[in-house]
């Protein structure tokens, strides 16, 4: 967008969306002015022509995509489908819900929403304006709206894509018309994504006559390459040390990699999608049980390759998820294990400590290599968060990964991407990866505001690019980190950053809490209502408060903030709730919860 900026520098304000202008940007690329000439005149041609077109028309081409997204998956099909719509003649507008007026419901006529689901059935952070809209006694009668949503999910999860079914609810609420069924998918959405996607675009055609006057598309060069799930790019690891003790639990190490500069950029907040590599030892034990060769050919999203490379690099062999159980319980006669797949509370009691190697082991089955391959699910990338700054480090993104390692089950369970990270790729080595953007995660555009950072474990990570990219700006705000783990001289991660930070007078304050260090157990929520009364002026004077880790945590400190508002404000329940809800209006309480 900084180029779009300098691009129309000194033009009134253009009625474009982002993915409008970057579309024009590329098709006028290299034209001298004979060509622009030329070009203007015949874009002046279609306006005049534009009138013409009947309401109908108007009314299908005049489509708005939002996205809501978490982990970056609701904006890829978003993104695809704005692609395709455009390929028909269509001109969608497309835009993140964090970027949305919810206000602007009213005039819409045609909405495609794409939204995930986050935590105990939350939508993701990006949408709470709109559900919060949606839901309050001031929102107007949606009868002129025709919508469709697709929503992405895990069943795995109780709250089963909670967010686009209660989004159906409240559009259907305010007598908004569903143009199709909404399409809630389950972590191998790509299928469904592209069924729904050519459905919805048939129906948008349905809605244009066919005296539509027709537009011949510009020709325009090749578009500039973006890296995303469907197209990352290469990483290469430089460096890679443990950054906890070698007795503590938990094995957490920092990560460096290079990149392009000129082709990767990223924002402190934002997280790094990741593909990887299963154990090897994994799979040839899986190959053991199910006696099937490695070199079996097989067949996986239209490609072919051996059996050995789909579970080492294709298949999700350390994510048990419930649909497996399902369908291998129905090629096994044991009755315990039908009877745990029809039990939805056992099974995702079952799955939650389990990978796909205990049921071959548990289980024996017959069954030959492709049915393997479509039994299971295609491999997930891993997102973490990006634990440094660009402007400090240019051309390396550093990443905080915590070893997933437990025994249970008779059996050791290593993490597919933290094992693959944290043991078995090499520095020198390379791996596929993409930048995930996290706009609900992000520094106050003002230099002097003073912000909160909340972080238990590796929540801590985007803290790091916080400071980097603060201290590289020379932003005066204050700074406060309160940060939370199990032992202080084990797992105090980066505690030479903070220190440094600290005696340089860029980190303001610091607050500490670790679980396991004797005494009573001390949690961040506990220290933050401990610390109250400087809490609430901070927040009093501006502060923008972060919190990023697990579920748990989060609530446990919303609960405290709730408690504090109280304590400090003076102000009754629901009063103190709507002074939450505010800082979370202005932007200036952001969580990245996971």
């Amino acid at each position: 967008m900084e180029n779009s900026a300098k691009t129309l520098a000194g033009f009134p304000s253009h009625p474009l969306d982002g993915l409008q202008l970057t579309r024009l940007q590329q098709a006028v690329e290299g034209l001298n002015s004979q060509q622009l000439n030329w070009a203007s005149g015949y874009l002046a041609g279609l306006g005049a022509v534009q009138p013409s077109v009947s309401k109908a028309a108007n009314e299908a081409s005049g489509v708005t995509i939002l996205y809501a997204t978490q982990g970056g998956n609701a904006r890829s099909v978003a993104e695809t489908l704005a692609e395709n719509a455009t390929a028909r003649g269509l001109a969608p507008h497309l835009i993140s819900a964090d970027s949305y007026r919810p206000r602007e419901l009213a005039r819409e006529r045609l909405l495609l929403v794409v939204i995930s689901t986050q935590g105990e059935g939350e939508p993701p952070e990006s949408a709470h304006e709109l559900f919060k809209y949606l839901q309050g006694k001031r929102v107007p009668r949606l009868e002129r709206l025709k919508y469709a949503i697709f929503g992405l999910g895990d069943s795995s999860y109780e709250q089963f894509c909670q967010a686009s079914r209660e989004l159906d609810e409240l559009l259907k609420g305010q007598g908004a018309q569903a143009l199709l069924e909404r399409v809630d998918a389950d972590v191998d959405f790509q299928q469904p994504s592209s069924s729904w996607q050519g459905e919805i675009l048939q129906t948008l055609e349905k809605l244009q006559p066919s005296d539509q006057a027709t537009i011949i598309p510009l020709q325009r060069g090749p578009a500039t390459v973006r890296h995303n799930r469907n197209n990352p790019f290469q990483a290469e690891l430089l460096e890679r040390r443990r950054i906890t003790t070698r007795d503590a639990v938990c094995n957490v190490q920092h990560l460096t990699l290079e990149i392009d500069p000129e082709v990767i950029s990223y924002r402190p907040g934002d997280a790094l999608g990741l593909f990887f590599r299963n154990d090897p030892a994994l799979v040839d034990e899986i190959l053991s049980l199910t006696g099937l060769a490695a070199e079996t050919p097989v067949g996986l999203n239209g490609e072919s390759l051996t059996l050995a490379e789909a579970l080492g690099e294709r298949l999700e062999l350390t994510q048990l998820h419930p649909n497996v159980v399902k369908a291998w319980a129905a090629l096994d006669a044991a009755a315990d294990l039908t009877a745990l797949s029809q039990d939805n509370e056992q099974l995702r009691a079952f799955v939650s400590d389990r990978q796909f190697i205990d049921l071959p082991q548990q289980h024996p089955v017959e069954l030959d290599a492709q049915g393997l391959v479509e039994l299971l699910h295609t491999q997930q990338p891993r997102l973490y968060s990006i634990a440094s700054s660009q402007a400090a480090y240019a051309d390396e993104i550093h990443l905080t990964v915590a070893a997933l390692h437990y025994r249970g089950h008779g059996r050791d369970y290593l993490g597919g991407a933290s094992g693959y990270l944290t043991q078995r790729i090499a520095e020198g080595d390379t791996l596929a990866a993409y930048v995930v953007e996290n706009p609900s995660f992000k520094l106050p555009q003002g230099a002097d505001t003073p912000i909160i950072m909340v972080g238990a474990g590796t929540g801590i990570a985007p803290y790091r690019a916080f400071l980097q990219e603060r201290e590289s700006s020379g932003a005066a705000g204050a700074n406060w980190l309160v940060f939370g783990n199990r032992h202080f001289h084990r797992d105090f991660l980066y505690q030479t950053d903070w220190l440094s930070y600290r005696k340089a007078g860029l980190l303001d304050r610091i607050s500490l809490a670790f679980s396991r260090d004797g005494g009573e157990r001390s949690y961040v929520q506990a220290r933050l209502y401990e610390e109250r009364a400087e809490l609430y002026r901070w927040l009093q004077e501006g502060a923008h408060l972060y919190i990023c880790g697990g579920v748990e945590m989060a609530q446990g400190v919303h609960q405290s903030l709730l408690a504090v508002a109280q304590d400090q404000g003076g102000l009754k329940e629901e009063a103190a709730v709507e002074y939450i809800e505010s800082l979370r209006q202005q932007g200036r309480y952001q969580r990245d919860v996971y």
